[in-house]
């Protein structure tokens, strides 16, 4: 990082370099440890250097404190392999004992180890061929809000359950028990872990309930329309901050995109719009029912939001298959031109 900070022409390349070298100088401390777990360190780096040129609204990469730190990635089959239902690293004496969640298909790539506060996980992926199971090109619009979760398009509300409303109090307790403790003592830390071990609750919980309702909607549609929202620009000026980050709207799209088609809009006027003729239909946000004065169109406003996202999908749909099929067509005409031309 100090590297890259001071010497701001210095690439992934050349830190590889300077890592090859420093591994045959300082024996002591790096060659305990796999050479593709380091060259993995500096890869996350240049990502980190990259999106924040892309973006500088980001923030400059910073150094990660102690104890923050908590994954490290083989790269390749070979530093770590499955034996006997255990797991070998390099480096690393002896098998690990591992609980499979499924065993792996196809063959193993990259194996990320994750520690989470007291607990350890291996990520292992695989490549295997894509074999889709649905067949119909199906597609749903869906219309994020904090009063319904997910309201779709067909008209069916999807809720949840108020995770952090329900353990909001023990973490209050937790995080005053933690104050009063002494810095640097062993009952500080003890109580960091107990209010850390409160926060991966929640979070299990929203993860969970995420995976389930995104795996539900892969298997009945194809392809799943949002709205495309800035929620980073809605958590700053909005006094429902708080709120907007439970209701974890990117977390669902996220999770969606690697299960089927995901496809974003323009959310500019969705709720506005009548889904029927179109018309714009000004109302504030306490009136729950779209009600439309030109065709007489009347029902929940998320349904109707839900609607115009469906619309301004399958128009982005069409408008993607476009230059395919002109291409097609001009490839014909010539084909039939030159076929003219010959004797």
């Amino acid at each position: 990082m100090q590297q890259r900070r001071t010497d701001k022409r210095l690439s992934y390349y050349d830190q590889k370099k300077q890592l090859t070298q420093q591994r045959k100088t300082v024996k002591e401390s790096l060659n305990h440890i796999h050479s593709q777990v380091l060259q993995n360190v500096l890869l996350r780096l240049e990502r980190a250097f990259q999106n924040f040129h892309r973006d500088m609204s980001m923030g400059h990469p910073c150094f990660k404190r102690r104890g923050r730190y908590n994954p490290i990635t083989y790269a390749q089959y070979g530093g770590f392999q499955i034996k006997e239902n255990k797991l070998k690293l390099s480096f690393v004496k002896g098998l690990i004992k591992i609980k499979l969640n499924r065993i792996p298909i196809g063959s193993l790539k990259t194996c990320t180890i994750i520690r989470d506060i007291d607990r350890w996980f291996a990520c292992i992926s695989t490549n295997v061929k894509n074999s889709s199971s649905i067949k119909s090109n199906s597609i749903i619009g869906v219309d994020v809000g904090l009063t319904n979760w997910i309201t779709l398009s067909n008209g069916q509300v999807i809720d949840r359950p108020d995770f952090l409303n329900k353990s909001i109090h023990k973490i209050k307790t937790l995080h005053q028990n933690l104050s009063r403790k002494k810095k640097g003592s062993k009952n500080r830390w003890k109580a960091k872990i107990q209010l850390a071990k409160a926060w991966r609750k929640v979070k299990l919980q929203r993860e969970d309930y995420c995976h389930k309702v995104t795996a539900n909607l892969a298997a009945n549609y194809k392809t799943i329309v949002f709205e495309k929202l800035s929620i980073k620009n809605m958590t700053k000026s909005h006094n429902l901050a708080t709120s907007i980050l439970d209701a974890t709207w990117y977390q669902v799209k996220q999770l969606a995109a690697y299960k089927a088609e995901v496809k974003e809009v323009n959310a500019r006027n969705t709720t506005q719009t009548c889904s029927q003729c179109g018309l714009i239909v000004g109302k504030d946000l306490s009136i729950r029912l779209h009600e439309c004065l030109n065709c007489g169109l009347k029902l929940d406003r998320d349904h109707n939001a839900a609607l115009n996202i469906l619309h301004l999908g399958q128009e982005l749909t069409l408008a993607e298959r476009k230059p395919i099929l002109v291409s097609k067509v001009n490839r014909n005409k010539q084909v039939n031109i030159d076929e003219a031309r010959s004797p």
